[in-house]
């Protein structure tokens, strides 16, 4: 990597740590919005009390200012300690900070000349509170600000000579909080049509689209599952596998959307046929699996035959099922053994007897 670009990132990597606007984008927000927002107070404070040195360099410091500058970095270093130790989100707290952070920030731009240019922070607070908590408090932070604008716009003599100046600046203000909101909404529906999508693929992923039924992979998770689950509980689980006998014959003979038909309609059957708190899978093809919990080797039996004769009750033709099952932990502990078992009698039942639509 060449040398000017490792100083490149070093460079925006030590900016980054300085700039308050890390504090509302970073991933330590997202564990805590308000600490966050604390500590961004703190620099902007810092700031603040920098222009306050560097304008009394050239005249005199309003006695109001001065009381500012004592009391508002005592709140913002007591609000962080107490969010430190309780970070547990409050309304009083988030309202007192609504208020403080806003209408401050008025107060010092009321007494004019230079102080005017800190009702910039105003949109830094206003913003902030919209980025950090929602729409609604981006709403009642405009409104407060605005509200102290007007303020000074009817009982400060400097504002009373800019009024132009401050009508600017509540527009600008009105017309960030509306283009921010809008943004906001369109995060959220974007985020809502995001979560939306991924719980499409995720259904793709874990579920066959022609039965809707789990398919191949999640019978691998859920067997694991159930397995040690039944181990913990010292319980039973029995898996059973099952085959449409002569499928191939209706996919040449009657073509495949038939063919579709038929792996729907047995799906149906399947679900319908065993108990509520068993899950049915396509295995794949032609196949289907159930697992059974708390199913022990002699209920299998009795089971396999009930799924056999309701398939043959249920169904609009002549659907016929080979069935072969094994049970936890009378013939296996292992999954990769269970399943094979399965498939052993499965295919022991399509040898001694064929079937046909």
């Amino acid at each position: 990597m060449p040398p000017e670009y490792i100083h490149r990132v070093a460079s925006v990597l030590a900016f980054e740590r300085v700039l308050p606007l890390t504090h509302w984008l970073g991933a330590e927000t997202a564990r805590n919005i308000e600490q966050g927002q604390a500590r961004t107070r703190l620099i902007c404070t810092f700031a603040g009390l920098c222009g306050f040195v560097i304008v009394g360099q050239f005249a005199a410091i309003p006695a109001g200012i001065v009381a500012t500058a004592i009391v508002f970095p005592l709140y913002a270093i007591g609000m962080a300690v107490h969010i430190y130790f309780r970070p547990t989100p409050t309304r009083a707290r988030r309202g007192l900070a609504l208020l403080m952070d806003n209408l401050v920030n008025c107060y010092i731009a009321s007494f004019g000349g230079p102080f005017a240019a800190y009702v910039g922070f105003n949109f830094l607070t206003t913003i902030g509170w919209g980025l950090r908590f929602g729409r609604h408090y981006l709403c009642l932070a405009t409104l407060t600000a605005v509200a102290g604008m007007l303020w000074n716009l009817a009982a400060s003599p400097y504002w009373r000579e800019n009024m132009l100046f401050g009508g600017s600046i509540i527009f600008g203000m009105l017309a960030t909080s509306i283009n921010t909101s809008m943004l906001l909404r369109r995060i959220s529906l974007g985020n809502r049509r995001l979560a939306e999508k991924m719980d499409e693929i995720a259904q793709l992923a874990w579920r066959d689209p022609l039965t809707r039924l789990p398919n191949r992979l999640q019978f691998r998770e859920r067997l694991v599952q159930a397995l040690a689950a039944a181990g913990r509980n010292r319980n039973s689980v029995a898996l059973l596998l099952f085959d449409i006998d002569g499928f191939k014959a209706v996919n040449d003979q009657r073509g495949h959307p038939e063919g579709d038909r038929v792996l729907a309609e047995v799906g149906s059957m399947l679900r319908s046929s065993l108990r509520r708190t068993d899950q049915v899978f396509r295995y794949g093809g032609d196949e289907f699996a159930a697992l059974c919990p708390e199913t022990s080797r002699e209920m299998l039996g009795l089971m396999l035959q009930r799924v056999s004769t309701e398939v043959g009750k249920r169904s609009s033709r002549e659907v016929k099922v080979s069935l072969g099952g094994s049970t936890f932990p009378t013939d296996s502990g292992d999954s990769i053994e269970i399943v094979r078992l399965a498939d052993e009698r499965l295919y022991a039942c399509k040898r001694l007897h064929h079937l046909d639509f």
